[in-house]
């Protein structure tokens, strides 16, 4: 009897079968971000649906939920900015009143509000035309909103059109997205993640909320990637870390390796390596050493920093550590710092953010106490989306967010510019997503949508009124 032809169906199946296996494999965790993680199957069956919002519980910051409870017991007449709740599938009536219309230009685009007492956005403005005589820096600092350098990676590339520079600017030692990026290629092995927030007798929070101690033969490429976004290669590295024990770490460019004594010291200390670099390694020779951060950028032009952790209110940063800011600035320093946080704090039961607003009020006191030299511009949340009565519109408290958030900006005497408005406001996540500018979950930015956000936002902060 013949079985050839049921051969091409084994064959189909079998090939059917590889392509999920390998689908599933966290091809970025096992490389280190050298092989990017990929669904080959995607196309064939598709996951997302522009119908529905994914429907998961709300997950709140663990530490804003401490907060919060500890302010309703000291003041039990208080309302709490948030809580931990399962998001309804129906939600029929508004939560909240609409917040002040964000302003906008003669030519209808929605404008940073200035708060400052002296001209705050002008000084960003100037900092920026004087960048080819020094590096005008940025710091994004957030949540997963730009988690992987999405939105970031956009700014960084239209601004260094604009006014010059090169590299991506600060990157971790390691990374769980790495695979994810696309503005840098980046692997490491030996190295222990340490979030600011987690730990109560954590002695070091830096700006970017998290910190990395590695073991001896620790190491980290980083390589240029071929996209506009990194301008394919850097002319400065800079590491800023302390060590607690003497030893040496070598860094390698393009091949060609530099080993650095280093000295035993509490004190934040530096490395630099000038010279065009399309690929660095670093490699640990001291024992415990914590590391700061990578910089990876240009002498003149604009540096942005992009600084996320996943699932931070943005509360936590009232911590920030005032002694290790002030070693650090000796080595960057920021012209502007870009608040993006209150995603992590918003509910869709909860119609009253003040007491959020509070809180963030101290994290901006305790930034600019940090760093004296910046401005700091307060982003309000995206557009959220929701399933309303078998339909998807904003979620309904989102306006009572950002006018928290906008206020804060008041009280503190700070930028602000409502990130919603400029998306379009009242269901803008709808049209977001028919144009596949946001995923399915109705919240995150895709690599597509951050380039639309990114040039809004560098219009504002660019161009006068």
């Amino acid at each position: 009897m013949d079985n050839r032809k049921g051969q091409p169906l084994l064959i189909i199946a079998l090939a059917v079968a590889v392509l999920l296996v390998l689908s599933l494999c966290p091809w970025s965790k096992w490389t280190g971000g050298t092989v990017k993680d990929f669904n080959l199957l995607a196309d064939l069956f598709p996951s997302e649906s522009n119908d529905a919002p994914a429907q998961a519980a709300e997950i709140i910051d663990p530490e804003l939920e401490k907060e919060l409870q500890k302010e309703m017991e000291q003041s039990p007449s208080a309302t709490p900015a948030a809580s931990v709740v399962s998001q309804p599938a129906e939600q029929s009536e508004p939560a909240a009143p609409a917040p002040a219309k964000a302003p906008r230009n003669a030519g209808g685009d929605v404008i940073i509000e200035d708060y400052t007492s002296d001209g705050g956005l002008a000084k960003v403005r100037s900092a920026l035309a004087g960048a080819s005589g020094r590096p005008a820096r940025i710091a994004i600092v957030g949540d997963s909103y730009i988690e992987g350098d999405i939105f970031a990676q956009d700014i960084r590339r239209l601004l260094q059109q604009q006014y010059g520079g090169r590299g991506v600017g600060y990157v971790p030692a390691h990374s769980e997205v790495s695979g994810f990026r696309r503005s840098i290629i980046h692997s490491s092995s030996g190295w222990t993640q340490h979030d600011s927030r987690k730990t109560k007798s954590n002695p070091y929070f830096p700006l970017s909320g998290e910190y990395f101690t590695g073991k001896t033969g620790a190491t980290i490429t980083y390589k240029a990637d071929k996209s506009e976004a990194t301008r394919n290669a850097w002319n400065m590295s800079r590491l800023l870390f302390i060590a607690p024990k003497a030893g040496t770490i070598k860094m390698e460019i393009d091949g060609e390796s530099r080993d650095f004594t280093v000295e035993a010291s509490d004190a934040v200390q530096a490395l630099e390596l000038p010279g065009e670099t399309k690929t660095l390694k670093i490699t640990n020779n001291v024992p415990g050493l914590v590391l700061l951060g990578a910089w990876l950028g240009d002498t003149t032009g604009v540096q942005v920093d992009c600084m996320s952790v996943r699932g931070d209110s943005g509360i936590g940063h009232r911590n920030l550590g005032a002694d290790l800011a002030e070693g650090m600035r000796r080595s960057v320093d920021y012209d502007l710092i870009i608040l993006e946080y209150g995603i992590n704090a918003l509910s869709s039961s909860q119609k009253e953010y003040s007491s959020y607003g509070r809180l963030m009020g101290k994290v901006v006191d305790q930034v600019r106490r940090c760093y004296p030299n910046a401005q700091i511009l307060l982003m309000g949340i995206g557009d959220r989306g929701q399933k309303i009565n078998g339909e998807v519109h904003s979620l309904p408290t989102a306006p009572a967010m950002v006018d928290a958030q906008r206020q804060t900006a008041r009280n503190a005497g700070v930028l602000f510019w409502d990130t919603r408005e400029a998306m379009g406001g009242e269901d803008a996540i709808v049209d977001w997503r028919a144009d596949k500018l946001v995923n399915a979950d109705y919240i995150h930015l895709n690599a597509k949508g951050g380039a639309e956000l990114a040039s809004r936002l560098v219009k504002s902060l660019t161009t006068a009124e």
